[in-house]
């Protein structure tokens, strides 16, 4: 397997993406990376990029499945963040033994994109969800679509890490998770911030990956995609592995 990485502002006045990415993760050969997308400022979204894998590894190697050491990592670090006004969203993937096991709050996402077909790997937490969005009006929220309401302050994702001011209208951290068996026919995991999912679809990423066949160069030409040709406001960061037959 390869992986590659870009981070760009954008036209945004400020960058408040971050990025983890380890290809020997734990030393053992495994794939682990995370894009956390931040807002409010960037001090939530640096501080679970060099916090989460770390915490998560612990988790893992005291025998815990990595679908529960992700979840507890991504609350564990949110609680941490109690005193912070700044949240992010996170989207993680750990790819060992021949599964990818994934996890987000919030929308960023993960794509597995395979010779036919694209498949989504994540779950967006948008109002637009309707388990979300019940949960949001269960706790009282006020909704102005796209954003859950607390006070004179809004927010578009209904899952985060931090934010401990819209924890009472049901702001979670919580993951959704999930485990893919990887196929023969599997070419392309790409995970990233809503800076690209946004401005392009699953399908048309997907599109881009059969005629861009390295991670490097998929990278490049969505990048000139997203920011040039569609001109893309948000800031852009995304993580593409490229997946083989002798997989670990």
């Amino acid at each position: 397997m390869k992986a590659a990485f870009i981070s760009e502002r954008g036209i945004r006045l400020e960058m408040e993406d971050t990025h983890y990415l380890n290809t020997n993760f734990g030393n053992q050969g495994w794939f682990f990376g995370g894009v956390y997308d931040g807002h409010g400022g960037k001090y939530a979204a640096t501080f679970v990029s060099e916090r989460l894998h770390i915490l998560f590894l612990k988790k893992l190697l005291s025998s815990q499945f990595p679908q529960q050491a992700f979840v507890e990592s991504y609350e564990e670090l949110s609680f941490e963040l109690r005193h912070q006004e700044s949240g992010t969203t996170a989207v993680n993937f750990f790819i060992r033994d021949g599964l990818i096991f994934t996890a987000n709050a919030g929308d960023a996402r993960a794509i597995l994109i395979s010779e036919n077909s694209v498949f989504q790997l994540s779950t967006d937490h948008r109002l637009d969800n309707i388990e979300e969005r019940q949960r949001i009006e269960k706790m009282g929220g006020i909704i102005n679509y796209p954003y859950a309401i607390r006070g004179n302050s809004g927010l578009m994702p209904t899952r985060t890490i931090g934010d401990q001011y819209f924890k009472p209208i049901g702001i979670i951290a919580t993951p959704s998770v999930s485990k893919y068996v990887i196929r023969n026919s599997d070419l392309m995991l790409v995970a990233a911030c809503d800076g690209l999912f946004d401005v392009m679809n699953n399908e048309k990423i997907a599109e881009f990956a059969l005629y861009n066949t390295e991670p490097v160069s998929l990278l490049e030409a969505l990048k000139k995609e997203v920011l040039f040709k569609r001109q893309g406001t948000d800031n852009l960061t995304i993580i593409a592995v490229k997946l083989s037959e002798d997989n670990v």
